[in-house]
């Protein structure tokens, strides 16, 4: 699948929203560029809440908005980490996961 502009948008418990416009494959790879993002700031830097398998992910992209758990996003990590080999692999288990 192409990649596609989405925006990914997190709401903290105060009810603040978070949002990221970033380049992906997938729902779910736009969630996990996400958490790479925000996990890759310096700590205290960053002003977007640190994602956890309990956070929910609003990927919109082509006019829809999908839904998208931390714990559905945490199986996806696990499944891709075991599943790719090569480069593309490698370069994957690099980002971060909501461990």
């Amino acid at each position: 699948m192409p990649d596609r502009w989405c925006t990914v948008t997190v709401t903290e418990a105060a009810g603040r929203r978070y949002s990221l416009d970033l380049l992906a494959s997938s729902t779910y790879d736009a969630a996990h560029l996400y958490v790479a993002h925000v996990k890759e700031q310096p700590r205290g830097r960053s002003s977007f809440p640190i994602p956890t398998v309990a956070t929910v992910f609003e990927v919109a992209t082509n006019g829809a908005v999908y839904r998208v758990t931390g714990k559905a996003l945490q199986q996806w990590i696990e499944r891709r980490r075991h599943a790719w080999n090569g480069p593309k692999g490698a370069i994957f288990r690099k980002r971060p996961g909501l461990e």
